[in-house]
Formats: C-alpha cells, sequence, structure tokens
C-alpha cells in the first residue's frame, strides 16, 4: 500500500524532466532498485531520505508531503471516501477548522492555569493543540497551493514565496 510521500515520489518522478532516476539516485546516495521500492511504498523512508529526494527533485508537493510526514502532521484529503467529492471535503474541513478554534479557546484557558492545579480534562487540552493546530496549518498549506495550481501559478513560485516568507519569520 502506498503511503502519501511515496504517491508524491512517483508522481514528482513522472513530471521531472531534467534528471533521470539514476541521476537522482546517485544524488541521494540510495540505489536505483531502493529508489523503485521507495516510488512503489514497498519501502519505508526516513527522514533524512525524504529530505535529500526532496532537495534534489526540487518538487513542491514532494517538498510538502516529506514535511508533513516528518512532523506527523495529517490532512483531510487523506479521507479516501471524500477525495472525489470537493464539496463534502470542504465540509468536513470546515467543521474540522471550528472544532480547532473550540478547542484553541480551551487552550488559551487552560494555560492560564498553574499547572498544579489544572484539571486533567486542561492537560489533556494543553497536550492535544499543538497536534490541532499544525492539521490547521497543513490544511491552510493545501488550500493554497490547490488555489495557486488553479491559477496558473506555479509551484516553483509558490515555493519561491514560502521560503521568503520563512526567512522574513524565522
Amino acid at each position: 500500500m502506498k503511503n502519501k510521500f511515496a504517491e508524491q515520489l512517483s508522481l514528482a518522478l513522472g513530471k521531472n524532466k531534467t534528471l533521470t532516476q539514476q541521476q537522482i539516485a546517485d544524488r541521494t546516495h540510495v540505489s536505483p532498485g531502493q529508489l523503485s521500492r521507495l516510488k512503489s511504498g514497498s519501502r519505508s523512508t526516513d527522514s533524512q531520505i525524504r529530505k535529500s529526494l526532496a532537495n534534489v527533485i526540487n518538487d513542491f508537493w514532494l517538498n510538502y508531503s516529506g514535511a508533513r510526514e516528518n512532523f506527523g502532521v495529517l490532512s483531510f484529503q487523506n479521507d479516501r471516501q471524500l477525495q472525489g467529492d470537493m464539496f463534502s471535503a470542504l465540509m468536513k474541513q470546515k467543521k474540522e477548522q471550528r472544532q480547532r478554534e473550540r478547542i484553541e479557546v480551551e487552550f488559551e484557558e487552560a494555560i492560564t492555569v498553574k499547572p498544579r492545579d489544572r484539571t486533567p480534562a486542561q492537560q489533556l487540552v494543553i497536550e492535544r493543540y499543538p497536534r490541532e493546530y499544525a492539521e490547521e496549518i497543513s490544511a491552510e498549506i493545501t488550500d493554497l497551493a490547490k488555489k495557486a495550481e488553479y491559477a496558473g501559478i506555479s509551484m516553483d513560485k509558490l515555493q519561491e514565496v514560502i521560503d521568503k516568507v520563512n526567512q522574513e519569520n524565522g
């Protein structure tokens, strides 16, 4: 079964016209056979291999997929049942966003309580919130990338914008 990174790697290799798979394998220090297994999803990757492949291939979606996997961030688009129905996916995303907003309020209230005085429920919200926040960021980036793609903005141009923002904001 292919994982999301393997799917993106397969797509990126198919789109890449500048390097052969042998050249990519050589530059990332993996064998051509290993690259083939990574592409098919029959071999798992570690963060260093994902980063190396993303840097050599230089594909926005591959970079994003690798980063999401490195940080364990999920996406509403992983729901296979909703992939073909963008309206349902959008409604699910909005529902999840409202849930995250509620959790944010609970989180902000919980962090104002001294640690020794927090209830188990408050502690759970504090532990859960960072993942919820990261998922929100992931959903926003996915939304931005899909809109840019629809508008005809190249993923290289979008990556330049993201890199500039990252440099300015640290």
